[in-house]
């Protein structure tokens, strides 16, 4: 592909660091620099805010980057309308000064930037979609997402070639509780540790989402940068299972993984205003390209999600013995 670095931006984040040594696997000949915000920094990462115009352009005139693997993001829809500042530097001004010194810095990078579903919003209502559909944002997330595609899809020189990753759904060990499978599973553990009352508090739970394990969707991240040759010059691609499953049906699944009976509670905390009732979308641009959908299971994942946050829990939540 390329002798000069791969340039992975959001390297400490959920997907960044499931990535991280997949690129170098797929690319043992090509350096990955990780960027994080820091100040901390460790051997191979490099610490950069990408919303600061100075320090983004510095990054990418020292790096002179091959490929660009833009992660970097305020990724949390539930979070996102309390931060709506936040969430706008980080999506969209951070967008802006990494096209902009890509253009200047890496004119002939392969760039892939990781949107994500929530851009369809509205659209969503309508039934399945595809890459074609016209996204009908709904929030401060998705709307600043609409523009970070935007912003690379114009400001990129032509001589750039671009991937838009549209990942749906995701989850994995590692993911925060402000996401509701991982949430689920921490309560769970807790409850499981004898740390809390075996009560569920939960949002819609008749919602259904197309769900991915993040090792999948890091992979798939990966073998599009291999096949970047066969891809226009320009491209979106749908990163989902192709079918949606209940967030009930997923609980459920967990609860009979867990030692405890557990009942469950609706938290009116935990609803989404003008939640969509489906997420899902065609798989047929991706399958066109690898084998579709990936082998490994829903159950084989949310077992994960749960021994991770079991793990958690008895490291660092569990109070030691006191010795007498």
């Amino acid at each position: 592909m390329t002798d000069r670095p791969i340039l992975l931006t959001g390297s400490a984040g959920f997907v960044g660091k499931i990535i991280a040594p997949m690129l170098r696997a797929a690319f043992p000949d090509t350096p990955v620099i990780e960027v994080v915000r820091g100040p901390e920094t460790k051997p191979g990462t490099v610490a950069c805010d990408l919303s600061v115009k100075e320090q983004t352009f510095e990054l990418m005139r020292d790096t002179a980057p091959g490929i660009v693997v833009h992660l970097a993001a305020y990724s949390s829809v539930g979070l996102s309308r309390q931060n709506a500042e936040a969430v706008w530097r980080d999506n969209v001004t951070a967008s802006v000064w990494v096209a902009r010194a890509i253009d200047q810095y890496a004119p002939d990078a392969l760039v892939l930037a990781a949107s994500s579903a929530e851009v369809y919003g509205r659209a969503l209502n309508d039934g399945t979609v595809d890459e074609t559909t016209r996204p009908r944002p709904n929030g401060p997330y998705a709307c600043s997402k609409v523009v970070a595609e935007h912003t690379f899809m114009s400001m990129l020189p032509e001589t750039a070639r671009l991937i838009v990753a549209r990942p749906f759904n995701h989850i994995g060990v590692g993911q925060t509780e402000t996401f509701a499978i991982a949430s689920f599973a921490a309560q769970l553990a807790r409850m499981e540790a004898g740390l809390v009352p075996p009560v569920m508090k939960v949002g819609n739970l008749s919602a259904a989402r197309d769900i991915m394990d993040v090792r999948d969707v890091a992979a798939t991240y990966v073998a599009l940068l291999k096949l970047a040759d066969r891809l226009p010059q320009r491209s979106i691609l749908n990163i989902a299972r192709g079918e949606a499953t209940k967030m009930e049906t997923l609980l459920d699944k967990l609860r009979a993984m867990a030692s405890v009976p557990v009942r469950v509670e609706v938290d009116p905390a935990r609803l989404r205003p003008n939640e969509i009732a489906v997420a899902t979308a065609s798989t047929e641009r991706l399958r066109k390209l690898m084998p579709w959908p990936p082998e490994r299971s829903i159950d084989d994942t949310l077992r994960a999600v749960l021994d991770d946050k079991r793990r958690v829990v008895r490291e660092k939540e569990v109070p030691l013995a006191t010795p007498s």
